[in-house]
């Protein structure tokens, strides 16, 4: 979804908010990203995301993480659709939000504002409750978010209104992260490898077998193109009705997809936003 989900406010709020309008790409936290290096990272944290995240009960948690360069700045807002029972939660009820950077610095999101915000895409109002923009220091910011109460909230990342990139999975280490090998005085004597599990490995990617697994609504996995999808959370957000990606699941969607979806970039980006990684030759 590259529509505008960080926009203009609505021309009532535009005396007192200046920022220029961006889009947001859509990444859904899933119930397994319950650490930082569990959950999907953005390889370019200025290009802009939407993460959203939902729970069900106190005490849960679920993680991402977002790459940075010297010299960027990191923007980060917290926002809860203009609904019951988001609205209706007092600050003390709703997620936390804590950032913490490269250098181990933490960083509590504060609740400053209630401010409505029309985003014009679905046509859904929001409230933004808090906002974050400071130079970033070089390297993997980590964001943890905890609850309180049951509730689903949007922390928006970045501001770059360009297609972006999401890994998922123990190999999800963008190049600009990865330490500088250092040279052995003496070479190690080989040793060989382990055998990789038959169902995935982060070199040949997610087999058949494995999305075949996948074939529920509980769990819903799809390939498409040539890469694995888990479609659970887009089943019942899917503007065509749950139906449609109920049958995507455990199967090859790729005919499905293009043939409804071949050349827009709505539904393109969206698809993206869920990817697992490579179908294993």
């Amino acid at each position: 979804m590259r529509r505008t989900l960080i926009a203009s406010i609505a021309l009532a709020l535009a005396a007192t908010l200046a920022a220029p309008a961006s889009a947001h790409q859509p990444v859904f936290l899933l119930p397994t990203d319950t650490t930082p290096n569990a959950g999907p990272l953005l390889v370019d944290g200025t290009v802009s995301f939407a993460i959203r995240a939902s729970f069900t009960k106190s005490g849960q948690k679920q993680a991402f993480r977002a790459a940075l360069k010297e010299g960027d700045i990191l923007e980060v807002q917290y926002l809860i659709i203009d609904k019951k029972p988001e609205k209706a939660l007092k600050n003390t009820k709703l997620p936390q939000l804590v950032i913490t950077s490269p250098l181990g610095k933490k960083f509590t999101m504060k609740f400053t504002e209630r401010t409505k915000f029309l985003e014009e895409y679905s046509r859904t109002m929001y409230l933004y409750l808090g906002r974050y923009s400071a130079p970033a220091e070089a390297g993997i910011y980590q964001f943890v978010a905890t609850s309180r109460a049951r509730a689903a909230i949007t922390i928006a990342v970045g501001y770059q209104e360009i297609p972006g990139q999401v890994l998922r999975g123990p190999a999800s280490t963008p190049p600009m992260a990865q330490p500088t090998p250092t040279p052995a005085a003496v070479a190690p004597t080989p040793k060989p490898s382990p055998t990789p599990e038959p169902e995935m490995t982060t070199q040949a990617g997610y087999t058949m077998a494995k999305v075949k697994e996948n074939n529920s609504a509980a769990s819903c996995w799809s390939v498409i193109n040539g890469n694995v999808y888990n479609l659970t959370q887009w089943i019942n957000s899917h503007p065509g009705g749950p139906s449609v990606i109920r049958g995507l699941c455990g199967v090859d969607g790729t005919s499905t997809f293009n043939g409804k979806h071949r050349g827009q970039s709505n539904p393109t980006s969206t698809l993206a936003s869920y990817l697992l990684g490579p179908l294993a030759k």
